[in-house]
C-alpha cells in the first residue's frame, strides 16, 4: 500500500511541476535566440513527463514501458481523428461536435507525447528531432528546385 501511495504522490507532484516548468519555459524561451516559445515549453514539458512516469512505472519492464508509450501515441492520433470526425459532423448521427481549437489541441497532444517517447530512443532528443526536420526540409526545398 505504501507504493502505491508513494506513485500518486509522485503522479501529483510531478504533473504539478510539469505545468509549473512548461509555464516558466515558455516565458523564458521567449528570449532565448533561435528558439521559439513553443521550443523550450516542449521540452521542458517532455522532460518532465519523462521524469514523471519513469518515477512511477519503475517497477514495470523497460520493453513494456517502452510499448505503452508508443501505444498512447497511437491513442493520441485517435483523438485527432475522432476530433475532426466532430469538427466536420461526419458522423449524422452526433452532428457537428467539435471545434478547430479541439483539433488544434489534440494535434498538440500528439506532438508533445512523441516527444515524451523519442526520449526512448534518443539521447538528444531535440538535437534528433531538429536534425531529421533540417533533412526534411532540404529535401522539399530540393524538390522544389527540380520543378519546371
Amino acid at each position: 500500500m505504501s507504493e502505491r501511495l508513494t506513485a500518486d504522490q509522485i503522479r501529483a507532484d510531478q504533473l504539478d511541476a510539469l505545468h509549473e516548468r512548461a509555464a516558466r519555459a515558455a516565458q523564458s524561451a521567449h528570449g532565448a535566440a533561435g528558439a521559439g516559445p513553443a521550443d523550450g515549453a516542449l521540452w521542458e514539458a517532455a522532460r518532465a513527463a519523462v521524469a514523471w512516469l519513469d518515477a512511477a512505472n519503475a517497477t514495470r519492464d523497460r520493453a513494456e514501458e517502452t510499448a505503452l508509450r508508443l501505444l498512447k501515441l497511437t491513442e493520441e492520433t485517435g483523438e485527432v481523428m475522432n476530433a475532426y470526425t466532430g469538427l466536420t459532423g461526419h458522423n449524422p448521427r452526433k452532428g457537428v461536435t467539435h471545434a478547430r481549437a479541439d483539433v488544434a489541441a489534440e494535434l498538440c497532444d500528439v506532438i508533445l507525447t512523441a516527444a515524451v517517447v523519442l526520449h526512448e530512443f534518443s539521447d538528444d532528443p531535440a538535437g534528433t528531432l531538429d536534425a531529421h526536420v533540417r533533412g526534411v526540409t532540404e529535401r522539399m526545398r530540393a524538390g522544389a528546385d527540380e520543378r519546371p
